[in-house]
């Protein structure tokens, strides 16, 4: 009987104490970040495969915040960290459609079908630019450039992947000297252009610039002129003004400087089309114009451009007079005349009789076949010097080689010598 209470008792305590292990088996400890891998490895090499906010910055336990048995397996709401009050982005509904709280970075972004409506709200200035200057751009999904979230190379298409270069050797640099990705049509210079990217489009201009530009070509590039381009409207074409300020010279005061000047070859100037340039000419030439209102002459009459039809050249005056005989050429009527004031003639230091004999034939064939003293060996310009009907007098050459009493006598020696161009000793 005692035997049978001393094992009723033994069994009683075990009882006890079993209870006692098994609820010290299920009582809860106190997880740390450590404890989450030993069951969540995907989870945890998820979140580290990023640099992202929540690996830096938050711990598993700062959105987990219970587990069971201790408590509920909590998946916290994005909103309760980020505010649908601080960013349009934050209040757009069904978050893990994009992103994946462990790995948040959108890596792909093929499975987002139509982005554009969420990718605007944390991008507004984007589609604000879109809006301002539509293009072919801004009637994409932006899922057609951008293939993931960033700027790093691959994570979006550069602009040679969908469109062909201007040129072969462009790279992708060149094209962002002109264009925007999001508003292609505007182009903004951020850096100075060279001539031969501007000439993938305009060819034919660079062309020209390069081949006739003067000084423009010599110290200018496009983008010193062309600030700017269409669709913008401002200092797309600039004003000369700009450069040529009209208070230095007056030439810089006319108007309508294109009527006479292309920009991009400013000296190879056509006046053919022209029809009053006389007043533009005169600004630069003021000399000439002097000249002409000293000496009148029906050539004081006309527009320059009946001689001058391209800025440099001149007709000669054999294209508009006939030559006093059929050996002369236009060097030759020069000896004699200046185009811009023919008359009175004016004459070089060396003029051929022969010349002279074209007009005053009977003197020059006198100076040639009769006269048998020196003056037939004299060039005409000689005693007829500097300019036409000049006479030197004989005393200038001859002084008074008679007695006094013979030259007070007979003061013109013409009465004993005869012509000078046939002359009698």
């Amino acid at each position: 009987m005692k035997g049978n209470r001393l094992i009723a008792g033994l069994c009683f305590l075990g009882v006890i104490w079993l209870g006692s292990v098994a609820l010290a088996e299920v009582q809860p400890l106190p997880l740390t970040e450590k404890d989450c891998i030993k069951c969540h490895f995907d989870e945890v090499r998820a979140i580290h495969s990023q640099e992202s906010a929540h690996k830096n910055e938050i711990t598993c336990l700062d959105c987990h915040e219970g587990h069971p048995p201790a408590g509920e397996a909590v998946i916290p709401e994005c909103s309760n960290c980020h505010d649908p009050a601080d960013s349009t982005h934050f209040s757009t509904p069904d978050c893990t459609g994009c992103h994946q709280p462990h790995a948040p970075i959108i890596t792909d972004f093929a499975v987002l079908g139509d982005a554009r409506p969420v990718c605007i709200t944390c991008h507004t200035d984007i589609n604000n630019q879109m809006e301002e200057i539509p293009s072919g751009h801004s009637q994409q999904d932006c899922t057609n450039c951008h293939h993931q979230h960033g700027l790093a190379e691959g994570q979006s298409d550069t602009c040679t992947d969908c469109h062909e270069k201007h040129a072969p050797e462009l790279t992708r640099t060149d094209c962002l000297r002109c264009h925007r990705p999001h508003q292609p049509n505007r182009y903004i210079w951020d850096t100075e252009i060279a001539p031969a990217l501007c000439g993938a489009c305009h060819g034919d201009i660079v062309t020209t610039f390069a081949e006739n530009g003067a000084a423009h070509q010599e110290n200018l590039a496009c983008t010193d002129c062309h600030q700017a381009h269409p669709p913008r409207e401002e200092n797309v074409i600039p004003s000369c003004s700009q450069c040529h300020d009209p208070a230095e010279k007056q030439h810089f005061a006319m108007k309508n400087c294109t009527g006479c000047h292309n920009p991009h070859e400013p000296k190879k100037i056509d006046f053919s089309g022209v029809k009053s340039v006389r007043p533009v000419c005169l600004s630069c030439h003021p000399q000439i114009g002097k000249d002409m209102k000293k000496h009148p002459t029906a050539h004081a009459q006309q527009e320059c451009n009946q001689c001058h039809r391209i800025h440099g050249r001149h007709l000669s005056c054999l294209d508009c007079h006939e030559g006093h005989d059929d050996s002369m050429r236009y060097e030759d009527c020069l000896k004699c005349h200046r185009p811009h004031y023919p008359l009175p003639p004016a004459f070089a230091k060396k003029v051929a009789p022969r010349l002279c004999g074209s007009c005053h034939e009977e003197e020059y064939q006198a100076q040639k076949t009769d006269t048998r003293s020196k003056h037939g060996r004299l060039q005409c310009i000689y005693c007829h010097t500097r300019r036409h009907k000049v006479i030197r007098k004989c005393r200038t050459c001859h002084g008074e080689p008679h007695d006094a009493p013979l030259h007070r006598n007979f003061p013109d020696c013409h009465k004993c010598h005869g012509n000078p161009h046939h002359l009698k000793k």
